[in-house]
Parts: structure tokens; sequence; C-alpha cells
């Protein structure tokens, strides 16, 4: 808008000056007539600064170590400085469940392990596979899939990570994922 405004000014400013200049004199020309000094035109440029906003941060997704910043193994007050999770839904002396902020998914803090199980969603992920998604869809991204009992389906260790194992329960009549967790192995918070 200020580049708008500024621009019609020059632009009106260049135009009048055009219209009242006069011509120089010409050497050769002789008349007794005085030509008017000419008329004097004021110009203001205006410069403006644009700079590009920050672009917002990247949206945390689940991997082998954690979602985001959001990391298996932290102590509870390091979840809670990621600032990823509230404060403890059903508190206990054992392990606390949290909701991580801005999904519906929880995660499980042991007193002995830390963060020790993130459930997520399909839409959490870089490759739609979670709970929501197909159990083809399933099988097509984690190729490393061993069935598993007696509560959940799946099972796949995590890559890159010794210490972590991704578990997933399918609904046996929609073939749909209804349970993904990432996981501490030995974690002491549910099976």
């Amino acid at each position: 808008m200020k580049r708008s405004i500024v621009l019609v000014t020059v632009t009106a400013a260049l135009g009048l000056a055009a219209c009242t200049s006069t011509p120089a004199p010409d050497s050769t020309a002789t008349s007794s007539s005085t030509t008017p000094p000419a008329a004097q035109v004021a110009t203001t440029v205006v410069t403006q600064t644009v700079t590009n906003p920050p672009a917002p941060p990247a949206r945390p997704v689940i991997g082998s170590f954690g979602y985001g910043d959001l990391k298996l193994g932290m102590t509870l007050k390091q979840a809670l400085d990621a600032k990823l999770i509230g404060p403890a839904i059903e508190p206990s002396d054992g392990c606390s469940l949290h909701e991580i902020a801005g999904t519906k998914e929880r995660l499980w803090v042991s007193p002995k392990v830390g963060v020790a199980s993130i459930s997520f969603t399909a839409d959490m992920t870089a490759d739609g596979a979670g709970i929501g998604a197909t159990e083809d869809k399933l099988k097509a991204e984690y190729t490393n899939l061993e069935p598993t009992g007696p509560n959940y389906t799946w099972v796949a260790e995590a890559d890159n990570n010794p210490n972590a194992k991704f578990v997933f329960g399918v609904n046996a009549d929609t073939k749909k994922v209804v349970a993904a967790f990432v996981s501490l192995k030995g974690q002491d918070c549910h099976n």
C-alpha cells in the first residue's frame, strides 16, 4: 500500500515537473523577452525495508527417537520443558499420562526410564502410518513388522534406535490401525 502511494506521488510530481518545465533557452535565438524561471518541484522519496516473516516451525513428526523435540528417555522435567506436553492427566506415584499438545494423543512418563511410550496418529507421521491408517498402508511403510500379542497386532524394530520399537494394534474387522506407539524396549508403563 505504501509503495503504491509513493509511486503515485513520484509519478505525479514528475508529470507536474514535465508540464511546468520550460525548455532551455536557445543561444542562437534573440528575444527581447525574458523567460520566467522554471517552477521548482519538490519530491519526497520514501523507502521501506521489507523483511520476510520467519518460517513457521516445522511440524513435529514421529520417528525412532520420539516426537519432534520430545524424545524417548527424557525425564519428566525435560519433557515438560520441550513444551509439547501438558501436566499429568492421571498423576500417580508410578507412570504419569500426558496429552501431547495439538493432538489428542498421549504419552507415558516413567519415574525409572523417563518418556516411555508415545502414541500417534497417521497425521503425526511423515509416512501416514499410525492410528487411522489402513493395515495395508502400515505394511507398506513398515516392512519389518512382526506379529505380536496378546494386546497388539504388530511390532517393528525402530530404525537406528536399538532401544525402541513401534507397536501397532489393528482392528480385525475394519483393518484399520487403532493403536500406534513408539516405545522404549522394556518400558514399565503399559503392556
